[in-house]
This record gives structure tokens, C-alpha cells and sequence, in this order.
């Protein structure tokens, strides 16, 4: 029985010392970064002997980190690494598009027929689904919670004293707003299932370059990457 017990303890032991020297190797603190080369889509080390640090190696660690920073730098950085994203997917999406077209004629793109359905956007739809379910149920929760604190305070003192509540007032405007967000969501789900015709258009070779982070972001927003990025590894 002690010699199970002891096997355990050891593969518990060694589980942990390899987390740790796993997490160890993420984070290396003489790894501080100088600048971004805008023309190699890297940055550069502080160490000269160093190989320059890949845009997705850079983006992946800070994302995956960021929990470790402070204060409201964690929204800015993860806002900025969300703008980066969703270039790259943009791209992405334009490049499977090109890829299953035809060339062009004229030799400057592919031919791709395209989809048109009745809802181009239904991000859109799904937004105001839920303005529209919100905007009515704010004051009806904000009378709810009054309400609730008065009932507590009754319980436990048999008294209450305060402003009163009337969440019934603004109950049916909720249940409306309810009902009204859901059907606006379902039409926007539907619509952009519904085709309604076809349409060919042009890509041109030019627009099929991999953006650089130098593309989706500003030089201040890059600088404020590469503070947070140094950071961490102080950490």
C-alpha cells in the first residue's frame, strides 16, 4: 500500500515539474523585443544573435498569456489581437474564394461566381436582436432587483423604508422586446440561408498578399503590443 501511495506521489511530482518546465520555456526573460520590421513582418530581439520572432509566434503568446497582465492594458491588447484576427481571417476568406476561381481573360484575377442571398449581413440582424431584447428589459431587471432587496429587508426587519418598486410596470415591454429580439434573430438566420441568384465577380493576383501586422494596425497600437509582450516576461 505505502509503495502505491509513494508511485503516485512521484507521478504527481514529475506531472508538475514538467508543467512547470513547460511554462517556463514559454516565457523567456532575456527575450525582451526592440521593434517590429515592418518589411520581414517580424520583431526584432534586444539580442542581435537572436532569429527574429514570427508575427503569429508574437500574436499567439501574447494571447494566450494575457490573463498574466495588468490593469486596462488587458482589454487594449486583446482588442488589437482581435483587429489583427480578423484581417487575417478576411484574407483567408478571400483567398479560398480565389483559389476555387478561374483566370481572368485579361490575366489581372480570377473569375469567382459568388452567392447572393436575401441577407447579405446577419451579424447585423443578430445585433439589433439584442438591442432590441436589452434596451426593454433594462429597467424592468433594475425594478426587479429593488423589488427583490425590498423583500429581503421585510423578511428580516418586517419593515422597509426606501423608494418603492414596480417591475410589473415594465414587464410587458420586456416580454415584448423578448419575443420581438427572437423573431428579428430568426429572420436574420434565415435570410442569409435563402439564396437569391448568383453573381461573378473579379479577384484581382494583387489583392492576394498575407497582410502584415503593420496592416491591421497603427504604429502606437504595435508599440503597445510590444510594452505588454516585455512585460510578461518580467513577469
Amino acid at each position: 500500500m505505502k509503495l502505491w501511495v509513494d508511485f503516485n506521489i512521484s507521478r504527481y511530482i514529475t506531472l508538475l515539474l514538467f508543467i512547470g518546465l513547460a511554462w517556463g520555456q514559454s516565457l523567456d526573460i532575456d527575450n525582451k523585443i526592440a521593434r517590429y520590421n515592418p518589411q520581414d513582418n517580424s520583431f526584432i530581439y534586444n539580442d542581435s544573435l537572436q532569429a527574429d520572432l514570427k508575427v503569429s509566434e508574437f500574436i499567439s503568446t501574447l494571447h494566450d498569456s494575457s490573463a498574466m497582465l495588468r490593469g486596462d492594458i488587458i482589454k487594449k491588447v486583446l482588442y488589437n489581437i482581435n483587429k489583427y484576427n480578423k484581417k487575417n481571417n478576411e484574407y483567408s476568406s478571400l483567398k479560398k474564394k480565389y483559389n476555387s476561381g478561374i483566370e481572368s481573360e485579361d490575366g489581372l484575377g480570377r473569375k469567382v461566381i459568388e452567392n447572393n442571398y436575401l441577407i447579405d449581413d446577419r451579424e447585423l440582424w443578430y445585433m439589433a436582436a439584442v438591442i432590441v431584447i436589452t434596451l426593454p428589459a433594462v429597467p424592468w431587471l433594475i425594478e426587479r432587483q429593488k423589488q427583490q432587496e425590498i423583500d429581503r429587508q421585510m423578511d428580516s426587519k418586517s419593515y422597509y423604508s426606501g423608494e418603492g418598486a414596480n417591475p410589473e410596470q415594465w414587464e410587458e415591454g420586456a416580454t415584448i422586446g423578448i419575443k420581438s429580439g427572437i423573431i428579428i434573430g430568426i429572420i436574420g438566420f434565415l435570410g442569409s440561408k435563402i439564396k437569391t441568384g448568383q453573381k461573378e465577380i473579379l479577384i484581382e493576383h494583387s489583392r492576394i498578399k498575407e497582410p502584415k501586422l503593420s496592416d491591421a494596425l497603427s504604429k502606437e497600437a504595435i508599440t503597445l503590443l510590444i510594452l505588454a509582450y516585455n512585460s510578461l516576461l518580467n513577469e
